[in-house]
Formats: C-alpha cells, structure tokens, sequence
C-alpha cells in the first residue's frame, strides 16, 4: 500500500534528507500502490518499460530525462511483486508534489530564489547567459539550456526583499554589535575594578531621579501605542493571509468543477486516477465525500496513514448537505498541522448522499512566518528607537526643568544655613508657580519658627536655672556643652561649655565612669540608663541619663532627704498594714463569741460542747495574732527572711478556715470544693492568712456564696458579690488601693507579697454584678 511505501522511504532516506523522488508497486504490470515525491519526468511510463525488460534480481538504470539523469532502481520480490523507485537530480527545477508538505518531507523554507522550467522551443538558440530584468523588489533571469526533447527556457526569480525589513534587519545588527561592545568595555573595566564604585553611584542616583521616571513614562507613552499597533496589524496579517488562502481554496474548488464536470460520470474504478490527475494539474491535493463520508483522495497515503479524518466535518456537513450551500470554508488538522479547508458541493450522488470536493491549504507554511517575522524585527527596531527618543526627550525635559529646580535648591540650602533665602525667578513655568509661591511661604514660616525656637530656647534656660535638678549635657567625650545652676552646686564648681569630664573631683568620679560606660554601649531605641544612685561625699546622689544625637543629658538629684522621707513612710504603711492585719483575726473571734452566747441562751444542753471547741478556735486565733504581729516585725525585710518554706496540706487550711466561717451563720454559704489542694512549698499561717483575707473581701462585696476550690498546685476563691469594674481590675494589688470607701487597701498587697514570697502567682477575674474570683497558682 502507499502506507507501507511511505515507511519504507522515512526508514531509507536520512533524516533531515530530501530526494525528489517517485516510489511505485507492481504486481505483474498493474500499478498497486504509488508514493509520489516530486513532479518527475513521466515516472509510471519509465517504470513499466522497466518492467517489461528482461532481467532477473535488482537493478538500477539510467535515463536522460528533464532536467537531467534519472536513476530508477528495480527490485523484485517473491512471486510477481516488484517495486521501483525513480529519483531525479537535486535541483529546484524539479518541484515537490503537494503531497509533500502534508508529509513534512520538504527540504526547507522558502528560498531566496525560485526556477521555473519552461515547455520546448523549436526556433531558439542556446545562450550561456542570464538576461536580468528587475521588477520592483524582484529580480528575475531568462536563459534558454539543453535538456533531453529539445532546448527550454529556465525562468529565475531572486526576491530582494522589502527595504523595510532590510533596514530593520540592518539596524538591529548594528544595535546588536553596538551592545557587544559595549559588554565587553564593561566587562573589561568590571576587571579592572574600575566599574563597581562609579557604576554604584550612578545606579542609586538614577533609580530615584527624576529624569529615570520620566524616562519610564515616556518609553510607556511610545510603547504601549507600538505594541498595539503590532497586535493589530498581526492580526491584518492573519486576517488577509486567511482571506486569500481562502479564495485561493475557492478557486480551486471551482476550477475542479469546471474541470472534471458532473461527477456521476466518475466511476468507482476510474475515481482515483481522475483525481490525481485534477490535483495535478491544479497543484493542489483533493478529498471527495459522499454524503459524510469520504470515499477517495488524490493522495491515497494520507488516509491509509490515518492523516485525515474520515468524515466530513461536521459544521461542513451543515452548511453542504444540511443548507444546501455550495461552498463553505473551516479549519482542521491534516497530518498534525493547522489547515485550511474549503469545501463545495458538486454534481454527483444522491439527494441523501450528494458529492463534496474538498481542497485542503497548509497555513503553517514559512511564508506566513516569514512575514510575521519581518514584522517582529520591526517592531523590535520601533521598540529600541521609542525608547532612545524617550530618553532623550527625557534629558531634554529635565533639562527645561533643572533651572527652576536648580533654583529652589538653592533658596533650599541658604534656608537651611539660616540665611535669607535668594529671589526667585520672577517668571516661572506655570507648574511651578504654586510651587515657588509654597516655598516662599515655607521660608517665612521657617524663618517664624527659627524665632520662636530661640524663644523657647531661652525660656527653657530660664526654667532650668530654677529648677531643683541638676541638669548636665554632655557629648561623647563627656566634655559639656550645657549645665544648670543647680548642677554646679551639686558639683561644687562652675561649669563652662566645652569644661573637660571628671567635674566634682574624685567623689564623682563613680558617677562620670558609669554614664562613659553607658555611652560606650549600642543604643537602644526608646532606652535610657536605669536610675542609680552614688554615694557622694556622704550624700545620696541619684543619676539618670538620656541618650542625644552626639551626647546624653545628665540629671542629677539629691536623694538624701528624699530616702529619709521614704523611710518614714514606709514605717507609716507598715503600722497601717500591721493594724489591718490584726484586725482581720478579730472577725472570728467575736463570730467565736457571738456563737457561745447564742447556744448558751438557746441550747444550753450543747454548751459544754460548744465551748470546748469555740475555746479551741478562740485560742487559736489569739496564737494567731501573736504570729502575725512577729511577722510584721519582720515584713519590712526581703521575704526570704520570714523564714524557709514547707510543705503544707492547702486543704486542711482550707476546711479549719471554711468551719470558722461557718459558725458566723451570717447566711452566706461557705462551701469547699476539691480535695486535691496539697502539699505545696508555702507557710502554714500565711495560707490561713491569705485564705481568711480573700473570703472577708468577699463578704464585705455582699456575696451570699463564697467557695474555695483546690485543684493541683493551685487554689481560687470564688463569691457572687458586687465584683470589680474592669478599669479597676489592675490596680486592686496594690498598696492603698481600695473598692470601698471603709477599706485600708492593704489586704490584697499584703496576699500577694505572702504569695510571691512562696513562688507562686495570684491573679483576679471579675464581672461587674456577678462576682469575683482570685486564684493562686503554684509553678510545675
């Protein structure tokens, strides 16, 4: 089959070679199947003579055909089988069927020159020359030469080509060696080390300059029309490729008709050779369908290599037979390329099943890509051009614009150096106008703030000459540049600008050392040195410092009286917390008391029993007081010192505090929850005493229900009195911080110093109205 042959010759012929060649199969003289490469001279005539020549085994013969020697080998097979193959000289006389294109068999793209070999002449002489004649961007040559059957003329035509392209083509090559030189001087100066710091410089003052996006805003202005005008005219150029393969396939179409007539004369015998024959002549390959199906094609190896589909498209059936419409055009795929097919309905068939030629045209051929890339180098060209005139128009513009910007540069610097600021031009571009007179305007406005810094300048060195801080400022090398009243009397010396460090003698030596040493340490942003105080000449000296741009700002106070005051203080806070603390042990005593006179007047029965364990309780709370007043003793010293801790049982504190409360029966319900609550690191009395203070805090908040919760290595006190507000919620641990208007504001400062000094953590929750809950939580 002509499937097999055409394995046969891709499995023969190297790839990437091309013959012009005619491959046939014969069984006796009856030409079985053909595989037709080039227009050859008469192949099948040559073939069949072939055959009819005596000769046993393969053979190759010679023949003088046109345009030169033709070799045709001759190979039998088992029984009458033969096959034979005719190859003529490589020569662009010798033109590729149709069927070549579909079967990626072509040599190559477009030449640059085309041959044409003319019909015999009968009254001609040989000429050794060619007569050139130029017609517009063609050249074209006659000559007349010698081939077997007479002389023939050879027509040459040479495309010279647009010059647009050609200038296109021309300037990019000079644009492209202007860029390899210009990589190799950089290449040669990045050697040299010459490049890296000028290059440096100039990439980030262009990257923020002006004249760089003005730059970009113009390449954009001109691009992006160049762009467009490309997509456009690719798009023109697809449209009339597509218009004249269009009318190229119609006129095929049509010259097929008039060509072969009605089909019904066709027989089904003859129908192949009729074709071949029509699509020889017209140069084109040719399908016949009847009704959907297709029945023969003037290149039988397309089908029998399963290039074409065997049914008629479907939008081409709908127009043809469907319509009824005499032509139509679509797209399909022929051998795995893009093709353009036209379709026409000729005489032939059955109304059901009427006849349909269809011509098939490649689109992907090189000249189309050729022409598409004639328009990408120009465009590229427009593209490198664009951009060298928005640079330059760039430069110009900056240009224009430099000399009022030169100008507010100038005013710019004068201001800055405290001078007045130069005239500007009295007639700038109207976008500047508003620009100068905005400058003009902050000129003034700096020369008003200019004043009113003095002023304040002065007014501060008023008030640093009252103030009762010694005030120093110092640079870097703690020379001063700024001293206060106050600061030479806590020095004891005058201190003039520009005074060398070590001011005060060697007394203050300590103090200039540590604020050297801070200086000398990595800035840290929002940071000053933390608050320390000098023991000075017997005086109590606190320093704090202030990092500046070139120095700090030393502030020195005398903190003698000041601890002196806040000893007495603390001696004050600490009798108001010892007066809390003992009044808190009184509560369970009177309850105890309150509780023996109610059994002894209601039932006198259950008093001796009621008395030996309020006695028990009542004696304990006084053994209590006696604790708490020989912890304060010590309160005022770190905690480590009240003692070491140990481990105590939380729930066993927790129910003797829960009992006692219980026999106020004041209606609050005490209730304990949890059995879990111990041993933790603590100090017996001092969990009574935090427990005792977090429940009386909630009977005074009106709780009807206080519940005291133990869970692992940690224990809550829950009520649902008033609760706290949220804004008061952080404040509520600290000394003489109170909810009401009766409390000392000492109880929960004092639980959470007892709990801190155990290693743990107390934290409160609230909700305005439904009570409050402080939980003590013990690490690990």
């Amino acid at each position: 089959s002509a499937a097999d042959l055409y394995r046969l010759w891709v499995h023969a012929v190297p790839p990437g070679e091309a013959f012009p060649a005619w491959v046939g199969s014969w069984r006796g003289d009856t030409l079985v199947a053909q595989l037709p490469l080039a227009e050859l001279d008469e192949p099948r005539t040559l073939a069949r003579e072939a055959l009819t020549r005596p000769g046993a085994g393969p053979r190759i013969e010679t023949h003088r055909r046109v345009p030169g020697v033709h070799y045709l080998l001759v190979a039998p097979f088992a029984g009458r089988d033969v096959l034979t193959v005719l190859m003529a000289p490589r020569s662009r006389l010798v033109r590729s069927e149709p069927l070549v294109q579909f079967l990626r068999n072509d040599p190559g793209g477009p030449a640059s020159y085309t041959l044409q070999l003319g019909l015999p002449l009968e009254d001609a002489t040989l000429n050794d020359r060619l007569a050139w004649s130029r017609d517009g961007f063609e050249v074209h040559g006659e000559q007349v030469i010698d081939l077997p059957g007479g002389l023939r003329p050879v027509h040459a035509t040479v495309s010279l080509g647009s010059p647009g392209p050609t200038l296109a083509r021309g300037m990019l090559v000079v644009m492209l060696d202007g860029a390899i030189l210009g990589a190799l001087w950089l290449a040669v100066a990045a050697a040299r080390g010459e490049l890296r710091t000028q290059m440096g410089l100039r990439l980030a003052h262009g990257l923020g300059s002006y004249r760089l996006r003005l730059t970009v805003a113009l390449a954009t202005f001109v691009i992006l029309p160049t762009l467009g005008f490309a997509v456009w005219s690719a798009g023109r150029l697809n449209e009339e490729v597509r218009r004249s393969r269009d009318l190229v396939v119609r006129q095929t179409l049509r010259d097929v008709a008039g060509t072969t007539g009605e089909v019904r004369v066709w027989d089904e015998l003859a129908l192949v050779d009729t074709l071949e024959e029509v699509a020889r002549r017209l140069e084109a390959e040719l399908l016949l369908y009847r009704g959907s199906s297709l029945v023969a094609l003037s290149a039988p190896v397309l089908a029998e290599l399963g290039l074409v589909h065997p049914l008629l498209e479907r939008e081409a059936f709908e127009a043809l037979v469907v319509e009824a419409e005499v032509e139509a055009t679509g797209n399909a795929t022929i051998a795995g390329r893009p093709t353009r097919v036209g379709y026409r309905a000729v005489g032939g068939g059955t109304p059901e099943a009427p006849a349909v030629i269809a011509a098939p045209q490649w689109v992907d051929d090189e000249a189309l890509r050729e022409e598409q890339l004639d328009l990408a180098y120009l465009l590229a060209l427009v593209t490198i051009l664009g951009l060298g005139a928005s640079v330059w128009l760039a430069g110009l513009a900056a240009r224009q614009l430099a000399r009022p910007v030169a100008a507010l540069r100038e005013a710019a610097v004068a201001v800055g150096r405290g001078a007045d600021a130069p005239t500007l031009p009295a007639d700038p571009p109207d976008e500047f106008r508003d620009v100068m007179g905005a400058f003009g305007t902050m000129a003034r406005d700096v020369r008003v703030s200019r004043e009113l810094l003095e002023a304040a300048r002065r007014r501060t060195a008023r008030v640093l000459e009252n103030v009762a801080t010694g005030v120093v400022a110092v640079k870097r090398d703690l020379s001063v540049t700024l001293a206060n009243p106050r600061a030479e009397a806590l020095l004891g010396q005058p201190l003039a600008p520009g005074a060398p460090a070590g001011a005060g003698g060697e007394d203050w030596r300590p103090v200039w050392d540590a604020v050297r040493n801070w200086l000398a340490e990595p800035p840290k942003e929002g940071a000053g040195m933390p608050p320390e105080e000098f023991d000075v000449g017997g005086r109590r000296i606190r320093v704090q410092v202030a990092r500046l741009a070139d120095g700090a700002v030393v502030a020195l106070d005398d903190a003698t009286d000041l601890a002196r005051a806040e000893r007495v203080l603390a001696w004050g806070e600490m009798a108001r917390q010892v007066a809390h603390e003992i009044k808190n042990p009184l509560t369970p005593l009177r309850l105890g008391l309150q509780h023996l006179e109610r059994i002894y007047h209601e039932q006198p029965e259950r008093f001796s029993e009621t008395f030996t364990e309020t006695s028990r309780r009542l004696l304990a709370e006084i053994a209590r007081l006696d604790a708490i007043a020989r912890a304060f003793s010590r309160f005022g010293v770190p905690p480590s010192a009240a003692g070491p801790l140990e481990d105590v049982a939380v729930g066993d504190v927790a129910s003797e505090v829960i009992g006692l409360y219980r026999l106020a029966d004041d209606g609050v319900a005490y209730v304990l929850v949890g059995t879990t609550g111990g041993p933790v690191p603590a100090r017996r009395d001092e969990v009574q005493e935090v427990l005792i203070n977090l429940v009386e805090n909630a009977r005074n908040a009106g709780a009807k229900s206080v519940t005291i919760r133990l869970a692992p290595r940690a224990l809550s006190v829950d009520d649902d009195g008033r609760g706290i507000a949220h804004g008061l919620l952080d404040h509520i641990f600290e000394p003489r911080f109170s909810t009401t208007t009766s409390g000392s504001g000492l109880g929960l400062a004092i639980v959470r110093r007892m709990v801190e000094g155990w290693g743990a953590d107390v934290a409160a929750q609230s909700s305005p109205g439904k009570g409050t809950t402080v939980t003590v939580r013990w690490p690990g």
